[in-house]
C-alpha cells in the first residue's frame, strides 16, 4: 500500500467507525425508547384503573356523558343508588331520557346543546333532582369537563343533601320556636352556660326578679340565691353538668333588685340551644304558694290557742326522739296531763276564761321544763311533755310532782281566781317502744290516775292493761265474725252545702255481735289493722258498698256517689286495684261514683310508693279523696302531684270553727288551698247550723256530719234522699241541734 492511500484508508476506517458507533447508539435507543413507552402504558392503565376504582367507589353519586350527543358513558354504584336507576340499563341513554331534573327539558342538556358555559368547574350548584321512584332531592350538582378519547365529555358529581337541608329548616324552625317561647313565655327563662353564667334572659325574667336582662347576663346563676339554697341544689348542678340528669326540679328562693325574696320552682334542663349544648333553667313564681303553705303548716303544727305544739308536731318529736335513742344510750319519757274541773270552768265562767286558763297552763308547763324539751298541747285540755334524755330513773317523777304542785296553784283570770287540778300519767320508753306505744302507756297512766282520785302523777305498769284478754277475745271474734256475716254497712249521707242536696253517702263498718251486741269501730277497727284482718274486711266493704250504691236511685237527676276507707294495709298491700276493679265488675257500678279515701298519714309516709298506687287506682275511673286533712305532713309540694279529687277536712278542725277567729282562719286556708288546686271539699263532722253556715260562706262544697243525719242502715237509704230537700229547709231553721 502506497503512502498516498493511508490518509484516505485512515479516513475510512474512521467513518466506517463512526457509523457502526451510529448504529449502536439508535439501537439503545430505541430500546430505551421501548421500555419508557412500555413503562408510560403501564402507568396510563394503573392511572385508569385508579380512576375507574374512584369512580366506581365514590359515597357521591357520580356520571359521564359525552357533551356532543348528551348521552351516558359511565355511571356509578352510588348513582345507582341515589337515583334508583342501575348502570346497565342507563348506559348510552340519552340524559334527558332519565327526567333526573324533572319533567320536561333537562336543564343540563339544555345548558349542552345551547354550548352555554358550565359553572365553573368544583363549584357546587343547587338543583332539584327526581329519583326514580318519584322522589325529589335536594342535590349540590359539580360539573368537570374533560376529554375522554379525543372527544369532549363531562363528569358531573351530585351530592345529596336532602337531609342536611331538611335538618336546617328543621333547626331554623325550633330556633324560632324557641325564640317566640323565650320572648313570650309568662315564666322566667335563662339560658345558661356549663358553668352557670347567665347567657340570655328573657322579658319575664325582669318581671319575676326586677332585674333587667343586661343586670344578669355574664353574672353567676347562683348570685340571685341565698347561699344556703345553692347549697342544697349544689349535687343536683353536678349530676347536669356530667350528664348524669337531664332535667331536675327544685324549689329555691330569688333576691328581687328591690330586696325581697321571691320562691320558685326552678326547672333546669339540658339541652341543644343555637348548636351548642347548654342548659335553660325556667323559674316559675311560687311565692303566694308558699306563703300559704307557710301558713298552713304553722297552723297545722302549732296549737293556735296556746302557740305550744299540736298533737301532730308533738308525735313527730316523739318519734324523732325515739330514733335518736335508739342509736345512743338516753331513754325517752312521755308525760300526759288532763286538768281536773276544766269543765267546770268552761260551763260557768265562759269560753273565753277557759281559753285564757288553757293558755296560763300551757305558759306553766313550758316555764318548768328543761330547754329543747317538746311542750304540746294535744286538744281540749290534754297537754303533754317529751323528756328526750332520762338522765336519772326518777326524772319524770320529780318533773311531774312539780308541775302537779305549780298547776294546783291558783291562778288569777279576769279578775276571778281559778283553781284546777291535773292528772298526770308517765311512761318510760323500752328499747322496742314506738311512739303509738309510748302514747298509748302514757295515756293508760293518766286514766289511771283519774281513776285514783284526781289530782295525781302514775306511772305506766304493764298490769294497768286490764283490757289484754278483752284485745285477745275480740281479735278471736273478729276472725270469726267474718265467716259467720255479722258485718254490716251503715251510709252516712254527704250533703251539697249550698243546695241541702244528697250528692253521695260513705259507707261505714259496722259490728253486731253475738254476745257483745253492737261493737264500735274504735274498739275493732284497730285490732283489725294489727292483725292484718283489715284487708279482707276492707275488701268484703268495698264489694258491699258497691253492691248496694249500684241499687240507688238518682237525686234530682244525677247519681249517687259512694265513698268506702282505704286502711294503711290495703293501700301498702298488693290486692287494692285488683279488689277494686273486681268490685265494679261484680256490682255494675260506674266507677265514677266510687270515691275511695285515704287518710292524709297513710298517704304521705310514702308519698313515691302511693303516688303510683293512687294513679293505678284512678285509671280505673274512680275518684280519689284525702280525709282526715290537716291532721298529717301534706304540703302543696307533694299534694299538688297527687291525683286527688277531694280534700276532707278533719272534724277536730271544722268543731273549732266557732271558737275564734284563728280556727275559722285554718278552715278558710285549706279550702282556698284545694280550690287553687281545682280539688272539692268536704267538712266532717259538721253540728251546728253556725258552722254549716261559715262554710258555705268560704265555697266549702260538701259537708257531713249529724247536723244533716247519722250513719242510716242501707235500707233507710232511699228515703233519706227523697226527702233530702225537706231535709235542707229543717236544718235551715234549726239552731245548733243535731239530726
Amino acid at each position: 500500500m502506497s503512502d498516498a492511500l493511508t490518509p484516505i484508508l485512515t479516513s475510512v476506517s474512521a467513518l466506517l467507525h463512526d457509523v457502526d458507533r451510529e448504529r449502536e447508539l439508535g439501537a439503545a435507543t430505541m430500546k430505551e425508547l421501548s421500555r419508557e413507552l412500555e413503562s408510560r402504558y403501564a402507568r396510563m392503565q394503573q392511572s385508569e384503573q385508579r380512576y375507574r376504582l374512584l369512580f366506581d367507589e365514590s359515597p357521591m353519586a357520580m356520571f359521564a356523558l359525552t357533551r356532543d350527543d348528551h348521552r351516558i358513558i359511565a355511571w356509578n354504584r352510588a348513582a345507582e343508588t341515589t337515583f334508583g336507576h342501575l348502570e346497565k340499563d342507563v348506559l348510552n341513554a340519552p340524559i334527558a331520557s332519565l327526567q333526573l331534573f324533572g319533567s320536561g327539558h333537562c336543564q343540563l342538556t339544555l345548558m349542552l346543546a345551547s354550548n352555554v358555559a358550565l359553572p365553573e368547574s368544583g363549584v357546587p350548584t343547587d338543583a332539584t333532582m327526581h329519583a326514580r321512584d318519584g322522589r325529589e332531592l335536594d342535590a349540590e350538582v359539580m360539573f368537570h369537563t374533560v376529554v375522554l378519547k379525543e372527544h369532549e365529555a363531562v363528569i358531573v358529581n351530585v351530592r345529596d343533601v336532602t337531609v342536611e337541608r331538611a335538618s336546617i329548616r328543621a333547626r331554623a324552625e325550633s330556633e324560632a320556636r324557641f325564640r317566640a317561647f323565650f320572648e313570650y313565655a309568662g315564666i322566667a327563662i335563662h339560658v345558661l352556660s356549663f358553668d352557670g353564667i347567665i347567657l340570655e334572659a328573657n322579658p319575664a325574667s325582669q318581671e319575676l326578679l326586677g332585674f333587667s336582662p343586661s343586670d344578669v347576663v355574664g353574672r353567676a346563676a347562683v348570685s340571685l340565691s341565698p347561699e344556703e339554697d345553692i347549697e342544697a341544689a349544689r349535687e343536683f348542678g353536678r349530676e347536669l353538668r356530667t350528664g348524669e340528669r337531664d332535667s331536675i326540679t327544685i324549689e329555691r328562693r330569688f333576691f328581687h333588685k328591690e330586696g325581697h325574696i321571691v320562691w320558685g320552682q326552678l326547672t333546669v334542663s339540658r339541652v341543644t340551644h343555637g348548636g351548642e349544648a347548654c342548659m335553660i333553667g325556667m323559674i316559675q313564681d311560687i311565692t303566694e304558694r308558699k306563703r300559704m303553705e307557710g301558713q298552713l303548716l304553722k297552723q297545722a303544727f302549732q296549737d293556735d290557742l296556746t302557740g305550744l305544739a299540736n298533737r301532730v308536731l308533738f308525735r313527730d318529736r316523739l318519734g324523732h326522739a325515739l330514733d335518736r335513742r335508739r342509736r345512743g344510750d338516753s331513754r325517752v319519757a312521755v308525760i300526759l296531763l288532763d286538768l281536773d274541773g276544766f269543765k267546770r270552768v268552761n260551763d260557768s265562767l265562759g269560753h273565753a276564761v277557759g281559753d285564757e286558763l288553757l293558755q296560763l297552763v300551757g305558759r306553766r308547763i313550758a316555764s318548768t321544763v328543761r330547754a329543747g324539751e317538746t311542750v304540746a298541747r294535744l286538744g281540749g285540755d290534754e297537754f303533754a311533755v317529751v323528756i328526750e334524755s332520762v338522765e336519772q330513773g326518777d326524772d319524770p317523777d320529780v318533773l311531774a310532782e312539780r308541775l302537779l304542785v305549780l298547776l294546783r296553784t291558783p291562778m288569777r283570770i279576769g279578775g276571778r281566781e281559778v283553781v284546777v287540778g291535773v292528772s298526770i300519767g308517765i311512761a318510760v320508753a323500752s328499747p322496742t317502744d314506738d311512739e303509738e306505744t309510748v302514747l298509748r302507756n302514757a295515756d293508760t297512766a293518766m286514766y289511771a290516775a283519774k281513776s285514783s282520785g284526781k289530782a295525781c302523777v302514775r306511772r305506766f305498769d304493764p298490769t294497768m292493761h286490764r283490757d289484754a284478754m278483752e284485745w285477745l277475745e275480740l281479735e278471736s271474734d273478729l276472725r270469726r265474725g267474718m265467716d259467720r256475716h255479722e258485718f254490716f254497712l251503715e251510709f252516712q249521707p254527704l250533703m251539697r252545702i249550698k243546695s241541702g242536696r244528697v250528692k253521695g253517702f260513705e259507707a261505714l263498718i259496722r259490728w253486731n255481735h253475738p254476745k257483745r251486741g253492737y261493737v264500735v269501730p274504735g274498739l275493732f277497727v284497730p285490732i283489725a289493722e294489727e292483725t292484718g284482718m283489715i284487708v279482707p274486711i276492707g275488701r268484703w266493704v268495698l264489694m258491699e258498698a258497691c253492691r248496694q250504691a249500684a241499687r240507688w236511685a238518682p237525686s234530682a237527676g244525677e247519681e249517687l256517689s259512694v265513698s268506702v276507707n282505704v286502711a294503711a294495709k290495703q293501700l301498702d298491700g298488693e290486692t287494692l286495684i285488683e279488689d277494686t276493679r273486681a268490685a265494679l265488675q261484680v256490682s255494675g257500678l260506674d266507677p265514677r261514683r266510687l270515691i275511695l279515701e285515704i287518710t292524709e298519714s297513710d298517704v304521705m309516709r310514702t308519698p313515691e310508693l302511693a303516688l303510683a298506687k293512687l294513679h293505678a287506682l284512678k285509671a280505673l275511673g274512680i275518684k280519689l279523696a284525702i280525709d282526715d286533712f290537716g291532721t298529717g305532713y301534706s304540703s302543696l309540694s307533694h299534694l299538688q302531684y297527687f291525683p286527688v279529687d277531694e280534700l276532707k277536712i278533719d272534724r277536730s278542725f271544722v268543731s273549732r270553727i266557732e271558737d275564734g277567729v284563728r280556727e275559722a282562719a285554718f278552715v278558710r286556708t285549706i279550702v282556698s288551698l284545694a280550690k287553687s288546686l281545682n280539688v272539692e271539699v268536704v267538712a266532717e263532722g259538721i253540728e251546728a247550723t253556725g258552722q254549716q253556715q261559715f262554710l258555705r260562706s268560704i265555697g266549702c262544697d260538701f259537708g257531713q256530719g249529724y247536723l244533716y243525719s247519722r250513719p242510716l242502715p242501707a235500707s233507710d237509704v232511699d228515703a233519706f234522699v227523697k226527702q233530702s230537700t225537706p231535709v235542707r229547709s229543717r236544718i235551715a231553721a234549726s239552731t245548733n241541734t243535731l239530726v
